[in-house]
């Protein structure tokens, strides 16, 4: 028990001790624990693209395909070791110094702001703020980004794991009124203007699933058929979002990415995230 062991030397003033730990990063390479078929994963990986971040891209959750199985007839899943070395679920993305000599980073939306972090420290040669620099402008941002959590990514998951239709179109609902909102509040050509932030990081693997791959159309039917005339200006910020190479490097062949899905909407999905719309949640109070 007890708090960490003193140092018997004298400490280091504030600000030099701020100094040597950003050099300390400056020099770091990050493991980044992965997986290609994560939207979460996908999360952290833009951010730390986007501020040029040296990582090792540890593949670090997969599916567990027997041989001669199909992808999409796929259950469960294989953790890598570091994972549950350092990740208590056993859970990505989680982010790990390449010495693993400091305790690991995790939450998909704390990972983009660690990378913001790093750049924003000098720790690394980042590019455009994924926050505004302003107070007021910067906890709008983190209000917005909450909200994508619970109004765009939650209700995706509503459509497609219950099994009772009423469940479904009231998932689907939701999921068209936050796409109507989050569509309004777009200064364009990102969400906060001419920069790429947090706020589009946090909606990008969901749009790209829904649109680009067509998850719901294909799993859920007409009755679930969006309005591309409708969300047209929504589509034109995924298309300067996907431009990106910061994000294009990320994107999941689309088919491959649709097979994953069957898992979900057939209900065999072995997944946090599955689990938690079963039993009545919301995909965001999964642990």
């Amino acid at each position: 028990g007890g708090g960490p062991a003193m140092s018997p030397t004298e400490p280091e003033p504030p600000a030099k001790r701020a100094k040597m730990a950003v050099s300390a990063a400056a020099g770091a390479k990050w493991k980044f624990m992965s997986a290609w078929f994560c939207p979460y994963a996908q999360r952290a990986w833009i951010a730390l693209n986007h501020h040029r971040v040296p990582f090792e891209k540890i593949e670090a959750l997969t599916l567990k395909q027997a041989p001669g199985e199909a992808l999409k007839d796929v259950k469960g899943y294989e953790k890598h070791p570091l994972l549950l070395k350092h990740h208590p679920s056993g859970l990505v993305p989680t982010i790990v110094d390449s010495e693993e000599a400091q305790p690991a980073v995790y939450d998909s939306l704390t990972c983009v702001q660690f990378a913001e972090d790093l750049a924003a420290s000098g720790a690394v040669d980042g590019r455009s703020p994924l926050l505004p620099v302003e107070p007021v402008q910067r906890a709008r941002a983190r209000m917005w980004t909450d909200w994508v959590d619970k109004n765009l990514c939650a209700p995706y998951y509503s459509v497609l794991v219950p099994k009772e239709d009423e469940r479904r179109r009231a998932g689907f609902d939701k999921l068209l009124h936050g796409m109507r909102t989050f569509q309004a509040s777009i200064k364009g050509p990102f969400f906060l203007g001419e920069e790429l932030s947090m706020v589009d990081i946090a909606a990008i693997p969901w749009a790209y699933r829904i649109f680009s791959c067509g998850i719901i159309d294909l799993y859920r039917g007409p009755a679930f058929a969006l309005d591309s005339e409708e969300l047209a200006p929504l589509l034109r910020w995924l298309e300067a979002c996907l431009a990106l190479d910061s994000v294009s490097a990320t994107l999941a062949d689309k088919q491959r990415l649709v097979d994953t899905y069957k898992r979900y909407a057939d209900g065999t999905a072995e997944s946090k995230v599955a689990d938690a719309v079963r039993a009545g949640k919301t995909a965001n109070d999964h642990e």
